[in-house]
């Protein structure tokens, strides 16, 4: 065997036993409700329960907050309870899960019966800073690199401003209402929640966002370039592969390419949706609408190419590019909603700057500028989505998962290239 391809092979192998051992040394789901009954731990719950009960979290002024569970349980063990407080107090006790959010942090516990219903209140203190202006942000809930997730086997969860407030951000998977967030049914809560709530309105949206941004903002630059450096060099090298290789430069005509980067991308297209639609009972799969958005935006750009390129000079096609970007963006969102996902668009940008790449090659000079902006993508592929760990090792090992990427911008972006070299030469 080639040394090359030892290499390769030994590298996927590292990779695959890194993968292994992450995921056998990973320890269950974060249980959000600390005494909520839960199935994925030996603890049955509160002793005579009949549901998985609901967990709201209330946030006061200052940051800090009380959990208050809600656990209904049968009968007879109602009135147990109802008549033996101690009893009640030890079945509390015992019903602790050893993973849960609030693990570490729970402070004064106070445990009632309202009906059948077991009520246990704890306060667990700073889950709110305030930020920029009157923002705040609740940022208990972002895990950062760490490879653990949360489980939510409560039948509702809520997080509670304080009132007078309004959140105001867009909560992933959550329904929100005024000073409220609610994840009910099958709903995630995500690794890396963030709630910003404030005065509400455009004013108080941006301060949020702005919070936000300030929070996330150093690890997802670090993360970019420790993860992105490597992918944008090699991007950057099929950036002047592309300007310097002549192979095809003289078989294919600008019509064949159109056709060829239409045919390609409406059957991409086509395939991709069809895949998303039988992949789930719920709508699009949103995996499967984002390469169907990329198969959309390159093969309007190419039809849009050919008949208005000759007439748009260099930065004519590097807008067409960036106008074909935002139409993916916006298929994405038309089709599967928000968020657009950031590495897709990325890597699509990428690979549609390939065509003014072509363009400006052939008219005898060096696109340094376009090939520095498509060699940029990756590392702001992997801010947009930071902080990222593969298998809990860290942004770096994260990046060389994305190397396929890497490997579609070259597939997809020479013919690109080749038919912004063919407008530049005045050729149909």
């Amino acid at each position: 065997m080639r040394p090359s391809r030892l290499a390769i092979v030994a590298l996927l192998c590292l990779v695959g036993l890194a993968g292994i051992a992450a995921v056998a040394g990973a320890p269950p789901p974060t249980q959000l409700c600390g005494v909520c009954n839960s199935d994925v731990t030996d603890r049955a719950g509160i002793d005579g329960a009949t549901g998985a009960g609901t967990l709201g979290i209330h946030v006061d002024e200052r940051g800090d907050s009380i959990w208050r569970a809600r656990v209904p349980v049968n009968s007879s063990v109602a009135e147990r309870y109802r008549t033996n407080e101690s009893v009640l107090e030890a079945a509390v006790d015992d019903a602790w899960t050893p993973y849960h959010a609030a693990e570490g942090d729970v402070g004064a516990v106070e445990s009632t019966l309202e009906g059948e219903t077991v009520v246990v209140e704890y306060a667990v203190d700073d889950v709110a800073r305030q930020g920029v202006g009157d923002a705040w942000i609740v940022d208990y809930f972002a895990l950062g690199t760490s490879n653990a997730r949360y489980g939510r086997t409560t039948d509702r969860v809520t997080i509670h401003a304080p009132e007078g407030t309004e959140i105001t951000n867009r909560v992933p998977d959550a329904a929100v209402d005024e000073n409220t967030a609610t994840w009910t049914d099958d709903a995630e809560f995500d690794r890396q929640t963030y709630v910003t709530y404030g005065s509400g309105g455009v004013l108080g949206a941006a301060a949020g966002y702005a919070t936000i941004g300030l929070e996330v903002g150093p690890t997802a630059l670090e993360h970019g370039v420790y993860g992105g450096a490597a992918l944008g060099l090699l991007v950057g090298l099929v950036g002047v592969a592309v300007c310097r290789t002549d192979l095809g430069i003289a078989v294919f005509d600008a019509a064949t390419l159109e056709r060829l980067i239409v045919t390609v991308g409406a059957v991409g297209a086509a395939g991709f949706l069809v895949v998303g639609v039988v992949a789930t009972d719920a709508g699009l799969a949103p995996g499967a609408v984002a390469p169907a958005s990329l198969g959309v935006g390159y093969a309007l750009l190419g039809s849009a190419a050919r008949r208005l390129g000759r007439r748009l000079e260099t930065r004519g096609l590097v807008g067409l590019s960036l106008l074909a970007t935002v139409v993916t963006g916006g298929v994405a969102l038309l089709l599967a909603g928000p968020p657009v996902y950031a590495i897709p668009l990325c890597f699509g940008a990428a690979t549609a700057l390939c065509l003014p790449i072509g363009y400006v090659a052939e008219r005898g000079r060096f696109p340094v500028a376009l090939v520095a902006g498509a060699a940029v993508a990756p590392i702001v592929a992997i801010a947009s989505v930071a902080p990222v760990s593969a298998f809990g090792y860290g942004p770096a090992l994260y990046g060389l998962l994305l190397l396929p990427w890497v490997a579609a911008v070259a597939a997809f972006g020479y013919p690109l290239a080749l038919l912004g070299r063919r407008l530049a030469l005045g050729l149909d």
